[in-house]
């Protein structure tokens, strides 16, 4: 036997080498080594409480815990491989290196894959460590795109207002709000509706993908249901008005305000009354204003109740009041025009050689051009005058609007000057005895008459001589108020309310004096004359 087996036992030899090479050849040839690459593989982190345990929280940078492989196998065994072969970890209790590495390490699940056969993209997840922070957010309803003409939106509210995030500190402290974002483009009435929420930070950006995997949140994480009611809308106009005036020296030219109209919201009941938004006069003042006056009018509080703007960059209304500085405009009143008020009695106005007088009224070039002269009335009160004499006085002048004034008070000198006495107010003086007259004028005075009759007598302030009849011619009188008349009379047996001198047969000689006081006449006096009986 044994020499069977070491007989030719070279030969044999080669025939077994050649045999093991034939195989491999086949088998190389048939079924050769290949590589292949699988990606993305995620890193999966193990043990995070090692950091999380101290109050701390990792953040994995330049998106370390995702790698690619390069796998080498036969490519029998390549193509059955997927990337859902193979499992990437990182334990941070085992491979954590330098408080901010961790070592990757791959595995396959199918047996002919062993470490050795994969080479990885790279061989750490690179981490970065640091205080953890806990906030509370508003979830604030961010409207997107607008609903349909006629429409605007009420309330949004989120079933959740506030919402708790948890992360590295250097990534909450970005966090500027958290919305909850719908689209109304199709609402016209209330409804509940499914929001997802998105974190934006201080540029209004929403945080990265990296960013937001950081973060913990507590509550609602997938979105959250929003309750939006809808109401109708409606363009009204605007109307203002304004209060005081300004300066003497200027007239209210115009009032001019941007926008016009605005369009208002409100349920269908309350907008159906409003026609109009309103501003009260007293929210523009333009009391002794010199220049044009700009402002900005915030109209929502002048809003009905139920109302509100639709848009609310129109509450602020740009308002614009313009003065005119005042120009003159000269008329010419004739005397005879001016009403004379409370002249006293008995007296006249004399305004001697003057025709006329000039008034300079003010206003707006436009308004001056509209003054109708016939409604310029002037006058002259004369309550204040009681006797006569020269004087000065200030006419009153009535404008026919208030957008005229006058440049200056006007005055006028005249003179009051007892008026002309006809013959039938002489003799309605004599038959009325004791005149009564609304000025008081004390006066004296003296006269001689001289008398025929049957008899003569001597008498002083006695009866009339017999069948006698006497006449006399007054004297002079002078009043107390300076003015000086004379005049002529004759009276049987009297003059300035005496009674006769002389009786029948008689002759006599006297004086009489008279004096009257608030229009009565009351005198005494002697006349002095002769007589003779026939």
């Amino acid at each position: 036997m044994k020499k069977r087996l070491t007989n030719n036992l070279v030969l044999k030899l080669l025939s077994l080498a050649s045999a093991i090479l034939l195989w491999f050849i086949v088998l190389y040839v048939e079924d050769p080594v290949d590589y292949a690459d699988f990606s993305p593989i995620q890193v999966t982190m193990l043990n995070e409480n090692v950091v999380t345990d101290q109050g701390l929280v990792y953040q994995v940078l330049d998106n370390s815990n995702v790698i690619s492989i390069r796998v080498r196998a036969r490519s029998s065994v390549l193509e059955k491989l997927s990337a859902s072969d193979f499992t990437a970890t990182a334990d941070m209790e085992k491979n954590l290196k330098y408080g901010n590495l961790v070592g990757i390490e791959v595995t396959c699940s199918n047996r002919d894959i062993g470490s050795e056969n994969i080479t990885k993209s790279r061989e750490n997840v690179v981490i970065s460590v640091e205080d953890a922070s806990t906030e509370q957010f508003n979830v604030v309803v961010s409207q997107q795109n607008e609903p349909p003409d006629g429409y605007a939106v009420g309330t949004m509210v989120p079933e959740q207002s506030i919402i708790q995030i948890t992360g590295p500190a250097s990534i909450v402290s970005k966090i500027k709000r958290v919305e909850a974002v719908i689209d109304v483009s199709t609402f016209t009435s209330d409804r509940t509706v499914h929001c997802n929420l998105r974190v934006v930070d201080g540029n209004n950006e929403q945080l990265s993908t990296a960013d937001l995997a950081t973060l913990e949140f507590t509550g609602k994480t997938e979105g959250m249901d929003v309750s939006v009611t809808m109401l109708r809308t409606k363009e009204v106009s605007l109307r203002l008005g304004y209060t005081g005036t300004p300066d003497g020296n200027y007239s209210f030219s115009s009032i001019s305000y941007r926008p016009e109209t605005v369009e208002i919201a409100g349920t269908a009941e309350n907008i159906a009354g409003v026609s109009e938004i309103v501003i009260p006069d007293e929210a523009i003042n333009i009391d002794g204003i010199t220049e044009n006056l700009q402002l900005t009018l915030d109209i929502t509080p002048y809003l009905p109740e139920g109302i509100r703007l639709n848009d609310e960059a129109e509450a602020s209304v740009a308002v614009l009041v313009e003065i005119e500085r005042k120009q003159g405009r000269t008329i010419d009143i004739p005397v005879s025009e001016i009403g004379l008020q409370n002249v006293p009695r008995g007296y006249e106005v004399d305004f001697g050689d003057l025709e006329e007088v000039q008034i300079i009224v003010l206003g707006t070039s436009a308004d001056l051009a509209e003054l109708d002269t016939e409604q310029v009335a002037v006058s002259l009160d004369l309550s204040g005058y009681s006797r006569a004499g020269d004087y000065t006085e200030t006419l009153q002048v009535t404008l026919p609007d208030d957008v005229y004034s006058l440049m200056n008070d006007v005055e006028v000198d005249f003179s009051l000057v007892r008026a002309t006495t006809t013959a039938d107010d002489e003799e309605e003086e004599n038959d009325g005895g004791t005149d009564q007259s609304d000025d008081s004028i004390p006066a004296s005075g003296s006269g001689t008459g001289t008398g025929t009759g049957g008899d003569s007598s001597t008498g002083s302030g006695g009866t009339s001589g017999s069948s006698g009849s006497g006449s006399g011619t007054s004297g002079s009188g002078s009043e107390t108020d300076g003015d000086t008349s004379s005049g002529s009379g004759s009276s049987e047996g009297s003059t300035g309310g005496g009674s006769s001198g002389g009786s029948s047969g008689g002759s006599g000689s006297g004086e009489g004096t008279g004096e009257s006081t608030s229009g009565s006449n009351t005198g005494t006096g002697a006349l002095a004359g002769t007589g003779s009986n026939s």
